[in-house]
């Protein structure tokens, strides 16, 4: 049998795998509304575009003759906590296909890629390591850690509440009732400055990143909304509101997405007021290597990103 073989490779150079890693994904699906449906992600025909946009994209493949066992993507970028920017890699996409779980290839996968932080000069600067995980009906990627493994250096650093709403749902909350969210010690992940937002501060991945679902087999037609705290400038509970009127007035059948730390509990206890409860959950597992003292108060991380 072949050894597997890892390869690196950049947005230009992985064309050739593009069907392989397509294939891969849809074999893996998210619940929503308690199991009510389900989805899988579909990152379009080119692959790349999702994570080239967010920053500098490396894609570590694990492949044995021609077939593709795993693949986990390193995007390298700027976050910020306060006024400070932080070099960031944030590690995303990883999928090993049936037949090779259990096997520790994921280990392996992270382990390979964490050594291109010393190997590829890019990379050397990064002191914050981050990714977010989908919690599926058996947990999240974490679940099925065992014994030693990279992925045990990341603590669950946020738990985001994953909210799918109408439009014309959140055009008709009253942000005078809301709690207003706390400005201070915030770690922001995004939104990329590549991807620029449109309107009141949303954005579309459509054709980049969608979520398909079983019930239909169509994509889930998503509007996120991923302005940053900066430009709540009224307020973050208008500012949703504000998009639920805008995406309502330009009609069209799609759902308004966005996430909050599940630390703002007065906000998220307002949404459930105006009736509206999360429909998924995401955790952020992060490894900080800037000496910072303490945990952020919160994590704004937009929903386009995960």
């Amino acid at each position: 049998m072949n050894e597997v073989r890892y390869a690196v490779l950049r947005p230009d150079t992985l064309g050739p795998y593009v069907e392989r890693l397509r294939r891969l994904e849809q074999g893996i699906e998210y619940p929503i509304a308690d199991g009510a449906d389900h989805f899988f992600i579909d990152h379009g025909p080119v692959y790349h575009p999702f994570f080239s946009t967010l920053g500098e994209a490396y894609f570590l493949l694990a492949l044995q003759g021609d077939t593709l066992l795993g693949s986990v993507t390193g995007v390298a970028r700027k976050v910020s906590r306060g006024t400070r920017a932080i070099d960031a890699l944030y590690i995303c996409d990883l999928k090993v296909t049936p037949s090779a779980r259990g096997t520790g290839l994921a280990r392996r996968l992270i382990l390979q890629g964490l050594t291109y932080l010393f190997r590829i000069p890019a990379l050397r600067g990064t002191r914050f390591l981050y990714g977010a995980a989908m919690r599926g009906s058996r947990g999240d990627v974490m679940h099925s850690v065992r014994g030693w493994n990279p992925l045990k250096l990341g603590r669950p650093s946020s738990r985001q509440a994953l909210f799918f709403v109408p439009p014309a749902r959140l055009a008709g909350v009253d942000p005078a009732r809301a709690p207003e969210v706390p400005r201070g010690d915030v770690l922001r992940l995004g939104p990329a400055p590549s991807r620029p937002l449109e309107g009141t501060g949303w954005c579309s991945t459509r054709g980049s990143k969608d979520f398909q679902l079983r019930s239909t087999g169509r994509p889930w037609p998503l509007v996120h909304l991923a302005a940053p705290p900066e430009a709540w400038t009224h307020g973050w509970a208008r500012y949703v509101r504000d998009c639920g009127r805008e995406l309502a007035d330009r009609g069209g059948d799609v759902l308004a997405c966005f996430g909050l730390d599940e630390r703002l509990g007065p906000q998220l206890d307002w949404l459930r007021a105006e009736g509206l409860v999360p429909d998924a959950t995401c955790t952020l597992y992060s490894l900080d290597l800037t000496l910072s003292s303490g945990a952020p108060s919160w994590v704004h991380l937009p929903s386009s990103e995960i």
